[in-house]
Order: structure tokens, then sequence, then C-alpha cells
């Protein structure tokens, strides 16, 4: 079971934000509506994956917050991620990669490695020019591309362009990262950990509460999730005592079976 405690004096935003998420899931989606527009070309198909995508993300987090389950949370995970993927067969852009790259916690924690590759390796979501300018998010989001893969020689010399063109205003937060990155490059174990402790602070939580979205504002932090995952993934089992990086999500151990769920998905995928 969930110890809601160990969110302290931020617990009734956690507390609060289950029930959100439960609230949505009872009501918030009309799933038969959405299939049929994607089954039938009718509406606008796109918006419909975007809608099932945001439904399974939320149900992924009732089963872990909700029932404690790992492998019914990660069987979401992988459901949510598989339709963003079928998405953006249909229409693609290269607008925010960082958005993109938020929903790719889905599958880092859903470890299944077909996604994990795609999201890797797949170009056409990406602004070549944005993700080469240390002053934007998307710079930080292909950081986060390259460390999944293991290019540390590019990581750690984009780490450098970074401390010598930082990013100024709210986005100097993103200085934190940068040294979470350069640890990762130098296999700095302890030095991870200590990010991640910072990261998960209150006073961190609260700053970056726009990184989250419906579901998982108050109950996680995604960058703390993917950075922790990507430390895993990498052979560094990092450890940090914050509610906001659920330990039980980081070892790498994917699921025996993936099932896609929808019958128009298990075509595709």
């Amino acid at each position: 079971m969930i110890s809601w405690s160990r969110y302290g004096k931020l617990e009734i935003n956690a507390t609060s934000r289950i029930e959100h998420v439960k609230s949505h899931l009872d009501g918030g989606f009309n799933l038969a509506g959405y299939i049929a527009n994607i089954k039938t070309g009718q509406g606008d198909p796109v918006a419909c994956l975007d809608r099932l995508s945001s439904h399974a993300y939320a149900q992924a987090i009732e089963e872990w917050f909700g029932n404690s389950s790992l492998e019914k949370m990660k069987a979401w995970f992988f459901i949510a991620d598989s339709l963003r993927q079928y998405r953006y067969s249909l229409k693609t852009d290269k607008m925010n990669f960082m958005l993109k790259t938020f929903d790719f916690l889905a599958s880092l924690v859903s470890d299944n490695e077909s996604l994990i590759s795609w999201f890797c390796n797949n170009d056409d979501i990406v602004d070549t020019k944005r993700i080469q300018a240390t002053t934007t998010a998307d710079f930080v989001a292909y950081q986060i591309r390259l460390a999944v893969k293991g290019d540390f020689t590019q990581l750690r010399d984009r780490c450098a362009r970074m401390i010598a063109h930082p990013p100024s205003g709210p986005k100097k937060r993103f200085m934190l990262d940068n040294e979470f990155f350069i640890a990762l490059a130098e296999g700095d174990k302890s030095k991870m950990e200590s990010v991640l402790r910072e990261l998960t602070t209150p006073a961190s939580i609260k700053r970056r509460f726009d990184s989250e979205n419906g579901y998982s504002e108050g109950l996680i932090s995604t960058f703390g999730v993917i950075y922790a995952k990507i430390a895993w993934r990498h052979g560094y089992e990092v450890v940090v005592d914050t509610p906001y990086i659920p330990s039980e999500w980081l070892p790498v151990k994917p699921l025996a079976h993936y099932d896609a769920h929808y019958e128009f998905l298990k075509r595709e995928v």
C-alpha cells in the first residue's frame, strides 16, 4: 500500500491528485466514441488517440497509487505509449520535443524495449535546430534521448556547451539536470543520487509542477523517474528516499507479455 505520509507537507496534493485521477476514469473519457472515430476515420482520429493515451496513462497511475499493482501499471503505460506511437504514424510533428519526452516516461517505466527504441531513433518528432540551442527545453529533452542510448561522448560535449552558454530565466533550473547528465557520463552514482534528491525536494517539486500532467502532478517527479530509470538501465542502481521516485519502478524488468489492448492497435504494434 502507498504510504501517503511520506509526502509530508505535500500529502494533501498527492491524495487529492489520485482522487482527481479516479474522477476522470469514472466518467471523463468517451472510450467507445474515440475507438469508433479511430476505426472509421471520422471526426479527429489523432485527437481521439491522444485521449485514449491519456486514459491509459491515468489508468496506469491508478493501478499503482490506487491498487499497488506494478504489473498492471506497466501494462497500461505500454498501452499509453503504443497509442502515442500510432498517433505519430498518422500525423507527426517536430514541435515541443520536451512534451513528447514527458510522455516517454510511460515507455521507460513499462520497460518495453520496442517503444524505447522507437522514441530514441525517430527523428520525425525532433526539431533539429531547437535541440542544438542550449537555451531551449528541447536541448534538455535531447540530452535525455542521448542518455538513454548511452551516447555519453556526445552527452558530455553538450553538457559542456550548456555550461558555456547557460539558459536564463525559468530555464536556469535545467542546470541541475545538466549536473545529472555529467554524473551519468562519468559514472558518478553518488552525484546522481544527490541530484535526484535535490530534484525531489518540496521546493523543486513545486517549481516543476508545469512539467507534470493532470495525472502525475503531486504524485511523482517525471524528471526524477526518467533520470532514475536511465541510471538503472546503465547499471547504476540509484537509491533515493522519496515518494516522487517510487523505488519499485526502477528495476528493469520487462513484462513476460505486452498486450496492446485495442484491436485496432494490435494490427499496428
